[in-house]
Order: structure tokens, then sequence, then C-alpha cells
């Protein structure tokens, strides 16, 4: 009982601090609701971005830097780190149709 009402006690100081810093305890709860959902979308935004272009960003850079290491090109596409289906492209092409 002690360790959940500690648990509240932090989420709630949480949610005030989160609340005075973004200035939210002034506004409306409709005010509140429009920011937050705003904010939500927009960190999902770049949760999504990230979760697709990070990897492919990842798989350049290691080769970019095998090529200043060891003088030769990695072919990417053939190890499976290629843009096979992400967002960046691959799947079927106009050419393929």
């Amino acid at each position: 009982m002690l360790y959940a009402t500690s648990i509240l006690h932090w989420l709630r100081r949480k949610r005030y601090q989160y609340e005075v810093t973004f200035s939210l305890y002034m506004l409306t709860p409709a005010e509140k609701f429009i920011f937050n959902s705003f904010l939500f979308l927009f960190l999902s935004m770049i949760v999504i971005a990230a979760s697709l272009y990070f990897p492919q960003h990842v798989t350049k850079v290691l080769s970019r830097a095998w090529f200043y290491y060891a003088g030769e090109e990695v072919d990417v596409d053939a190890l499976g780190g290629g843009t096979g289906g992400g967002a960046g492209g691959g799947g079927r092409g106009k050419e393929e149709l």
C-alpha cells in the first residue's frame, strides 16, 4: 500500500511539473486538450520517422565508416540492409509493374 501511494504521489508531482513547465495550469481544459493533442501528434510523428529512417541512416553511416577504414565498399543492398519495403523506397517500382 505504501508503495502504491508513493507512485501516485510521484505521478502527481510529475503532472504538476509538466503543467507548470509548459504553463498549462492557466489554460482551460479544452485548451489543455488541444495543446496535449498537438504535442502527442508531433511526438508520434517524430517516433515514427525515427523508427522508419534511423536504421537506414545507421547502415549508410556504417558502410561509409567501413569504406574510410578498409578502403572497400560494402554493398548494403546485398546484405539486406537496403531500402526494401520501408518508407524510403524499395518495393515494386514503375518499371516492375
